[in-house]
């Protein structure tokens, strides 16, 4: 858990757990995080969720059990890191990796869902802190259910990030000026896609990839032949035939082309 003297630099700051709500679109969460900034109400008190405290409780063994098998250091464990870009925007670290310059976050999860959208779940937090730290990746150290630590690295996406930064001073601007955010409007932003598949065991991929390659020449052939045929029709004529196929204008000019019927 936070010490005081970590809940006093977080104090009027915008922090890497908080900004998820700005990149899910999520209206109430909006809310009251900006309620929580300006001091209308308090954060929700965790001392009694047991996913939390477990999470906080194996933090530091993920971090020494990283230690242990990378053989790197995991230094500022704990360490409050300010913006030096933005002056509200700030991040408590679980730890960095001075040889990777990287910070590492630490989770704890149940064990019945996938990777990905764990990564996903955490991707605006991981991306402000990799903007508050400066730093192109953040490690994720995670715990499915009793299982030993895996380590997914999440890349920085200029993209993505200037989003987020974007969507952080428009909310900012309403905290500033304590004027609730009941007309900001942030559809949801998804993740960046950034996993790759070998798909080759699976059956129906390889019969349609087969089945495309086969016929990517004759689709290509078949889409200029249709080009040609439509500009062979004369500008005045409502339809053109012959051969097999037919060429139909309809009122506002496009041309259809189709085989003909017998």
């Amino acid at each position: 858990m936070l010490t005081p003297e970590q809940i006093e630099k977080r104090r009027n700051k915008l922090t890497a757990s908080r900004v998820g709500v700005l990149m899910r679109g999520d209206a109430a969460g909006i809310l009251q995080l900006w309620k929580e900034l300006v001091g209308e109400a308090f954060p929700e008190d965790l001392s009694d969720n047991w996913a939390v405290q477990l999470g906080s409780s194996t933090e530091k063994l993920q971090l020494d059990w990283f230690e242990r098998k990378n053989r790197m250091p995991v230094v500022g464990r704990g360490t409050f890191i300010q913006s030096s870009k933005l002056h509200f925007a700030g991040s408590t670290i679980d730890g960095w990796v001075e040889e990777l310059k990287a910070p590492i976050e630490a989770k704890h999860c149940g064990g019945r869902e996938p990777i990905e959208t764990i990564c996903h779940r955490y991707w605006p937090q991981a991306a402000w802190q990799m903007f508050c730290c400066e730093a192109d990746q953040c490690l994720l150290s995670i715990i499915q259910g009793a299982a030993e630590p895996v380590i997914e690295t999440l890349e920085r996406d200029e993209s993505y990030t200037a989003e987020l930064i974007a969507r952080a001073k428009e909310f900012w601007r309403f905290v500033e000026a304590r004027e609730p955010p009941v007309d900001i409007d942030l559809p949801a932003i998804p993740p960046p896609a950034v996993k790759e598949y070998d798909m080759s065991d699976s059956n129906v991929w390889g019969n349609h990839a087969s089945i495309w390659r086969d016929t990517r020449e004759a689709a290509q052939s078949n889409a200029d032949a249709a080009k040609i045929l439509k500009s062979l029709v004369p500008d005045d004529a409502r339809r053109a035939f012959g051969r097999g196929v037919v060429v139909t204008r309809d009122r506002a000019g496009r041309l259809s082309l189709r085989e003909a019927k017998e």
